[in-house]
């Protein structure tokens, strides 16, 4: 009885992990700066995070990921949350290593956040 309630317990410990991205942030390299696009530019993109605003730019091995496929610049988009792997410059300014974009699932939990209440 007792394994089949911690089973359940771990089951829906599991349902509230929050579903921005497919696969484990950790398996990236360095550590993330995550926030919300609050602007684009043709190269990059300013970020706002819990410690105020970072510019973001982009180079020519920058890669972007939407889950476990292959995105590009053109997917982001102002009001996307977004989790940047990269190195930080003397500046403040982000140079992108890699951009993880939420998933259509993620947008669609956002834009309704009491779908779970229906």
């Amino acid at each position: 009885m007792y394994h089949i309630m911690f089973f359940i317990f771990a089951f829906v410990s599991l349902l509230g992990i929050s579903p921005v991205y497919a696969h484990d942030v950790s398996l990236h390299k360095g550590k993330p700066t995550v926030g919300k696009v609050v602007s684009t530019e043709d190269n990059g993109f300013t970020l706002k995070t819990d410690t105020g605003t970072t510019p973001v730019i982009f180079q020519d091995k920058t890669t972007f990921e939407r889950g476990d496929a292959h995105a590009s610049l053109q997917d982001i988009k102002t009001g996307d949350q977004v989790t940047v792997f990269g190195t930080k410059l003397p500046t403040g300014t982000l140079v992108a290593r890699e951009v993880l974009l939420p998933t259509a699932n993620a947008k669609r939990n956002a834009a309704h956040p009491d779908h779970h209440a229906e």
